[in-house]
């Protein structure tokens, strides 16, 4: 009884929580867990948060508005790495698909495999997509319903394919942005265009993965989907053509005006042809959606040009954000709204902290589950039941909207063991306090020794359960396992076929000092050398992990770490110490060091790609002004930008932009440091003046010529007729038939 009370006090201390229930005999006994909740941290979770706006088909041969033709265009939208929403921690993007050109005639192939790379590109970075299908933007579309049915038949096999980061579809296709007003079908008031919207949808539900649920734009149309109890006409699809269960389970709604005046810009009032509805009533449909097993509906959107039902408070936005149970919302649009939340500060409320009110949305749009306390046996004996219970609360405005299995994972680093906690459904987690009530498992024959013992809540799909952005993260500190992707319960439970005090003695109880001396040895544009003084331990110190921003990075056995491929910038570094036992040390003081600065070239920059600003994500050169690139293989279209040089890798596709917008009289020469590819395969356009990069004239009347080493290419303006009153933009297109990769350290324009 001793060992194990030991064990259990040293269990406590690791969680930052406290036991509860003096157990009996070892053997038997189960210990309660009271565990800390994290109120005020935002960190990312899947399937939940703000979105933002990508265009998932970045090639502009099949999509118009991935061309820099199109008013407003920027080419991050088109950034496969999904930069800008990573670095917002944000895991949702959400993606038009354009179908203006295809009104009239079959989609074609090509846009059909740019869709499925886009989405295999989001699962490549743990993202997960909402996608909307659009025949116009601003304007009336007047596309026939066969042709929306034949195109829903074309697509539905690249998004069978990529069911698993398919977030939710919102119902589009009808009308302007796909938005449901507009076009010859969404009339809320006529009932004879009611069976076009009612067999649309219907072919959207059959045509794709039950588990993805579909968002429709108004309350009135979802009211009006539910009175229909007999077949529309002309509908050849499952189940008689009539919604059943499981198709309203994933029904829900996307608001695209929030809080942009009394009635969301039209979103609640419009007449219908099955009566008025006044605007709470339709509030009220939303506040009471729920599916048939009583989880929340997908709700989500945008808001608007206009904050008339907004408030500086934050009192709408919070009260309709918790009772209508949102998810997800867009970060990008519109300004006007998002800003105001970001300057608007709101009381502690609650279990909620002092904030503001874009990062009280940020921590609890969809779920946040906050571990309270959790029961189960201190040991257990291979393949014989074991019991869980637990009790949680969702601090969110929704439950997990999407089927989530749990397991209950015991690791010893060596083995590692998934039992499923049959029963278990996260999505009638809902908001408010949660009972997991207790559940007998039967474990896996399992090799005897001591477990780590954790909460895993994956993902449906199989596919995606290797990585951890995809599982559920608590809100609770000291639990969360980032490279695992499961939350820990116990550093200790014993399995095995023993009888009484089961836990050994400890051969090596005693951590090693805390590393000091952290500091700075060398650094360069894309590394940080580091090194630090031993630590001590009474049996002996095995090696070091070494941390960047909280995030290992690296172990070692001496003492020092040189932390290459950095992008450039400033980054914080930690060191703990551990030995033979795995005890682990305090982590040492923390230590911010920064890469060394690479010199400009003379002259005046445009660009030395140094990472500040960084590319493509900021869009601004030095000069501060808009850059971009799409259509390249690498950097989802952009090309990439590291060790202080842009890498662009081409195949007959890829334009690159830098807007210079200044006066370069003074200078005499664009210098551009550049290395490999072909000076045939491109051309660079500036000052009115475009030409392919191997027929500009050199001095002395030479011509471009690349090869593997870097050279600087000075191209004097004066001679080849270029602007430098009006130099516009300076422009490389690679659509002359080449392939291959050319790498920039940088472009200026010297004297």
């Amino acid at each position: 009884m001793k060992r194990f009370l030991i064990a259990a006090a040293t269990l406590a201390l690791v969680l930052g929580g406290t036991l509860a229930g003096a157990p009996g005999a070892a053997h038997a006994a189960t210990t309660t867990v009271t565990y800390t909740g994290d109120l005020a941290t935002v960190f990312t979770n899947p399937e939940r948060g703000f979105h933002n706006r990508y265009e998932i088909v970045n090639d502009p041969a099949v999509n118009d508005y991935a061309s820099n033709t199109i008013p407003g265009f920027n080419p991050d939208m088109l950034d496969r790495t999904f930069a800008r929403a990573r670095m917002a921690g944000n895991t949702l993007v959400h993606s038009y698909v354009h179908l203006d050109k295809y009104q009239t005639t079959d989609l074609p192939q090509a846009l059909l495999d740019n869709l499925g790379t886009g989405l295999a590109a989001a699962r490549a970075q743990g993202m997960k997509v909402v996608l909307r299908f659009a025949y116009v933007w601003d304007g009336y579309s007047a596309v026939k319903e066969p042709q929306m049915e034949r195109h829903i038949d074309q697509l539905a096999p690249v998004l069978a394919a990529n069911a698993d980061v398919l977030m939710h579809l919102e119902a589009g296709f009808f009308g302007a942005w796909g938005e449901w007003h507009e076009s010859p079908y969404t009339a809320a008031s006529e009932q004879n265009q009611a069976p076009v919207r009612y067999r649309l949808v219907k072919k959207l539900l059959a045509s794709t993965s039950p588990a993805i649920p579909v968002a429709i734009r108004y309350p009135i149309f979802n009211y009006e989907l539910a009175q229909r109890t007999t077949p529309p006409a002309g509908c050849p699809l499952p189940d008689n053509c009539l919604l059943t269960t499981q198709d309203f389970d994933r029904l829900g709604f996307h608001d695209d005006c929030f809080l942009a005046d009394a009635a969301d810009m039209g979103t609640y009032d419009q007449n219908s042809w099955l009566g008025w509805f006044d605007v709470a009533a339709k509030k009220q449909w939303v506040y009471d959606m729920a599916t048939s097993t009583g989880g929340n509906k997908i709700v989500g959107g945008e808001t608007c040009n206009a904050t008339g039902g907004n408030d500086a408070a934050g009192v709408n936005a919070q009260y309709e954000l918790a009772h209508q149970h949102w998810t997800e919302i867009n970060e990008d649009y519109a300004p006007v709204n998002i800003d105001l939340w970001k300057n608007a500060s709101v009381a502690a409320s609650g279990a909620d902290p002092a904030e503001t009110l874009f990062t009280r949305i940020e921590r609890k749009l969809g779920y946040r589950l906050r571990l309270v306390d959790a029961t189960f046996p201190s040991s257990a004996t291979s393949e014989s039941p074991f019991t869980f219970s637990a009790h949680l609360v969702n601090d969110g405005y929704a439950g997990v909207i999407k089927p989530r299995p749990a397991f209950l994972v015991f690791d010893d680093g060596t083995h590692r063991y998934d039992v499923p906690l049959a029963g278990v459904d996260p999505r009638t987690w809902k908001p408010g306090a949660v009972t997991v009530p207790t559940r007998s498992v039967a474990l896996p024959a399992m090799a005897s020794g001591q477990y780590r013992l954790a909460l895993w809540l994956p993902d449906q799909a199989t596919g995606l359960r290797g990585n951890p952005a995809y599982s559920i993260r608590l809100a609770n500190t000291g639990t969360w396992d980032a490279v695992k992707g499961y939350n820990v319960l116990a550093s200790s439970v014993t399995v095995g076929a023993c009888t009484g005090q089961c836990p050994p003695p400890c051969a090596d109880c005693v951590a090693p000092s805390t590393p000091i001396g952290l500091a700075v040895t060398a650094a360069t544009p894309t590394s940080i050398a580091l090194s630090w003084n031993a630590a001590t331990d009474n049996v002996g110190v095995t090696g070091y992990q070494v941390f960047r921003g909280g995030v290992q990075v690296a172990t070692v056995t001496g003492t020092a770490f040189t932390d290459t491929g950095l992008a450039g910038g400033s980054y914080t570094y930690t060191v703990k110490a551990f030995d033979p036992a795995g005890n682990l040390s305090a982590a040492s003081a923390p230590l911010s060091a920064t890469t060394a600065v690479t010199p400009p070239p003379a002259g005046l920059v445009l660009d030395d790609f140094d990472g500040s600003p960084a590319y493509p994500s900021a869009a601004k050169n030095d000069l501060g002004k808009w850059t971009g690139g799409n259509c390249f293989l690498n950097g989802g279209g952009s090309g990439v930008a590291a060790g202080g040089e842009l890498t662009l890798q081409y195949n007959n596709c890829g334009w690159f932009g830098s807007d210079v917008g200044t006066d370069l009289s003074a200078y005499t020469y664009i210098v551009v440091r550049i290395k490999g590819g072909n000076a045939a395969h491109f051309n660079l356009g500036v000052g009115g003046v475009t030409k392919v990069f191997g027929d500009f004239v050199l001095d002395g009347g030479g011509h471009p010529v690349l090869t593997g080493a870097y050279q600087d290419i000075r191209i004097p303006m004066a001679a080849n007729g270029i602007s430098r009153v009006s130099p516009g933009q300076l422009a490389m297109g690679f659509w002359y038939g080449g392939s291959g990769t050319v790498t920039i350290d940088s472009i200026s324009f010297a004297k």
